[in-house]
């Protein structure tokens, strides 16, 4: 109980922190600019960054059966890409939890050992961020002189970070993770007079079997296709909205890209939809090529209600309902049949 409340207080902690922050930025926004924006605004290219979310949800869902196929399992897509959403949804409420949401939904709908799934959502993961780490690293060689001028402008982001990377931070860490090795080893030495061995030593097997699944993959160069065409359609989602406002309608790709990559440095904070950094880093971005602070904050206020929290909340919605609908009658169909059985 008290672990339930501890988390439930750091959420809503998490959430009112980014609240705050919304608050802060649009607390004298010109309401009257706002509406003008929102009279004024191309409502086609709206139409089509939410688009390149849905392609980007249906490449993410056919990714993750590629990885249940080895395993022997062959989900519904429709169930899989609905389960994207439910991910998309929770996270908007529980930061990170998002990923058991899928997997929890997905169990039950299509008969996939839960702790199998978790594995292929860390095979997931790990491709994400290391394609993560690739454009970052291409975007930030391409545009240098103005991810530099961002930081010389905001250079209490830099001092944060060294504030953190010290030395006894650096020592702290080191204990902590010897303490949980340490941990870890007693636990695992009492596990071994417990009858909850075996229960363990299946789920990690599975857990392992999922994330051994990429090794037998067929289509492996297919796998990093997807992954690739993944974050090219959520680039491409905040790039098309620059097309629909004026004040940012001649901004280049390359400068979706820049604007892109601060942007996803603020969803790295846990609070629900990154709402509050997330605005903060795309307008200050936008400033640096020229484009004012409050029509910057208009954009970030479209792009983000837009592309994001909007679809992500019908969309979740609706795919959380049905996945519901079905495990109910799923459940339904198989106390049926067990009262059907003849008794021996």
């Amino acid at each position: 109980m008290k672990k339930v409340v501890f988390k439930s207080f750091k959420y809503t902690l998490f959430f009112a922190i980014g609240i705050s922050i919304f608050w802060l930025i649009y607390r004298n926004i010109d309401m009257n600019e706002l509406k003008k924006a929102l009279r004024e605004i191309n409502y086609f290219w709206i139409f089509v960054s939410i688009m390149f979310g849905l392609f980007a949800a249906l490449s993410r869902a056919i990714r993750w059966k590629m990885l249940m196929k080895p395993l022997g399992y062959n989900p519904r897509l429709s169930n899989t890409f609905m389960s994207i959403f439910v991910l998309y949804f929770v996270n908007l409420i529980i930061p990170r939890a998002g990923e058991i949401a899928r997997c929890t939904v997905l169990s039950r709908t299509d008969k996939v050992p839960f702790t199998k799934l978790v594995g292929t959502v860390f095979v997931e993961r790990l491709a994400d961020f290391v394609m993560l780490i690739v454009l970052s690293i291409v975007i930030f060689a391409m545009n240098i002189a103005v991810i530099s001028k961002f930081f010389v402008q905001h250079p209490e982001m830099l001092d944060k970070f060294d504030g953190f990377v010290t030395t006894r931070n650096i020592i702290f860490l080191v204990i902590i993770i010897i303490g949980l090795i340490f941990l870890a080893i007693a636990i695992k030495n009492r596990l071994k007079r417990s009858h909850l061995r075996s229960k363990l030593s299946e789920m990690k097997k599975h857990f392992f079997d999922g994330i051994k699944s990429i090794m037998h993959m067929e289509t492996k160069w297919l796998f990093i296709g997807h992954t690739f065409f993944i974050y090219i359609m959520w680039l491409l989602m905040m790039y098309v909205i620059f097309l629909s406002y004026e004040p940012t309608k001649l901004l280049t790709i390359r400068d979706g890209m820049v604007t892109f990559l601060m942007g996803g440095l603020a969803m790295l904070a846990p609070i629900q939809g990154g709402i509050g950094p997330w605005h903060f880093m795309v307008y200050e971005t936008l400033s640096l090529y020229g484009v004012p602070i409050d029509n910057g904050k208009i954009f970030a206020l479209i792009c983000h209600t837009a592309s994001n929290l909007l679809p992500y909340i019908i969309f979740g919605g609706i795919s959380l309902i049905i996945l519901i609908a079905r495990t109910g009658r799923i459940r339904k169909q198989e106390i049926d049949e067990i009262e059907e059985t003849p008794l021996a």
